[in-house]
């Protein structure tokens, strides 16, 4: 499940290619378009998707018994047996931007493989601010609306997730302590680099701030985790002939320079951080512990410009089409979504959007490492860490393989000393701005 959904956070955009929709986010055709009912006198209500999720089918029951006068259908593009190749993802978006464009599309759409910004643009998406807002089933006062405006595009809400996944720079707590100290409320990149020299300088040879990653690849993450400063999706526009973009390949040409950071394969003793998206509090008390004898957790890092927080990935993303003539059912999901009942369904597959469930998480975890479930050395400290992690997720790191390969291309020819920092950031600039508005 985990490597289908870190395909589906990277996949290929591809544009649609005409325009249409009016301006306010309906046609004609969907004021016309009669409420469909089966057999019983359900009204129908559709969710397309690429392949099929259990937690939609689990899900699809429960909302079935709280709503029995709602059919929900799913439709899965791939069989259970058909595999997800890259072709296949082609031909799925290609099907769904010719529906989209034709309004005959589902009526809930799971968009994690498609443009979002773009049939954001062309009015195929309900913007759902106003129905979040007025909605009284929903416990806002619970709901992690930093994740939710996370997810926004031009302010307005046009998907919702069903869970979250937590961007962290695990790091050596006991190295950190002893050599360097971090401020975790002012974690910036320009910060990341001071605290990678201090403890460089107080090291031996063969230990590093950060391992396992070539320099166009450490610039893949700041660009995916930083997105915003170099791409203004609302707009379009790409932003990497920029002197924040050029100093940064030029920062990280010298930190490798200097053996700072190293593409070198890693080891827990070798590297002072690594660098993850923490997918339930197991990979705390499991994965960070086995790498760490006492990890520190500390937010992604991000630029001046940005806002305090951490980096969140999303397993799925659901919004409602604007030719849908059944909206008010629609929403009715998508809200049921963001229920207790609902959220407490999620097995395990991130975090949720309610505080309150991952408490419960957090609580149920603390009693199996007491029960000796889980062996742990996990102190107070540690869950404080991550519960603060989990509430200050704000930006989605939404960059995909297109994007992310042509800036690892044109960027190998800057560390590989063939061409100046200068020039590839305009190389970048000119591809990426093709690509945008393609």
């Amino acid at each position: 499940m985990k490597k289908k959904i870190m395909m589906g956070m990277m996949c290929i955009l591809i544009a649609a290619t005409t325009a249409c929709g009016s301006g306010d986010g309906s046609n004609k055709d969907a004021a016309s378009k009669a409420k469909r009912q089966n057999k019983d006198g359900k009204t129908i209500v559709t969710l397309s998707s690429l392949y099929v999720y259990p937690y939609f089918e689990a899900l699809e029951k429960k909302f079935e018994q709280k709503y029995p006068d709602i059919d929900l259908q799913i439709q899965a593009y791939l069989g259970i047996e058909e595999k997800m190749t890259e072709t296949a993802i082609e031909k799925y978006l290609k099907q769904m931007n010719s529906t989209m464009l034709t309004g005959e599309g589902a009526d809930i759409i799971e968009m994690s493989y498609l443009p979002v910004e773009k049939y954001v643009s062309k009015k195929m998406l309900v913007n759902m601010n106003d129905r979040l807002e007025a909605d009284q089933t929903i416990n806002k006062s619970d709901l992690n609306m930093n994740v939710l405006n996370g997810m926004k595009i031009n302010g307005g809400l046009y998907s919702v997730p069903s869970s979250f996944f937590v961007g962290t720079f695990v790091g050596n707590g006991d190295a950190l302590a002893k050599t360097v100290k971090v401020d975790e409320k002012n974690w910036t990149w320009t910060q990341f680099e001071e605290v990678a020299r201090k403890f460089k300088a107080s090291s031996r040879k063969d230990q590093f701030a950060l391992t396992s990653y070539a320099p166009e690849r450490f610039l893949q993450i700041l660009v995916k985790n930083n997105l915003t400063d170099f791409i203004d999706a609302d707009n379009r526009q790409a932003k990497f002939d920029t002197p924040l973009f050029i100093q940064s390949l030029k920062q990280i040409q010298k930190m490798y320079d200097e053996k700072i950071l190293s593409a070198s394969a890693g080891k827990p003793n070798n590297q002072l951080f690594y660098h993850t998206y923490l997918y339930s509090p197991l990979d705390v008390a499991q994965v960070a512990f086995n790498f760490y004898a006492n990890p520190k957790l500390l937010p992604t890092p991000h630029t001046k410009e940005d806002v305090p927080g951490t980096t969140f990935l999303i397993p799925n993303q659901l919004g409602i089409s604007a030719n849908s003539p059944v909206k008010d059912e629609a929403w009715k999901f998508i809200a049921f979504l963001m229920s207790k009942e609902a959220q407490s369904m999620n097995d395990g597959e991130g975090f949720s959007l309610l505080a309150s469930v991952n408490e419960q998480m957090l609580q149920d975890i603390k009693k199996r490492v007491k029960n000796g479930e889980i062996t742990t050395k996990m102190t107070d400290r540690h869950y404080d860490e991550l519960k603060q992690l989990i509430q200050s997720a704000s930006s989605l790191a939404q960059a995909d393989d297109k994007l992310l390969s042509m800036i690892e291309e044109e960027s190998k020819s800057y560390f590989s000393g063939q061409k100046s920092a200068e020039e590839v950031a305009k190389l970048i600039q000119n591809r990426t701005t093709t690509y945008l508005n393609e």
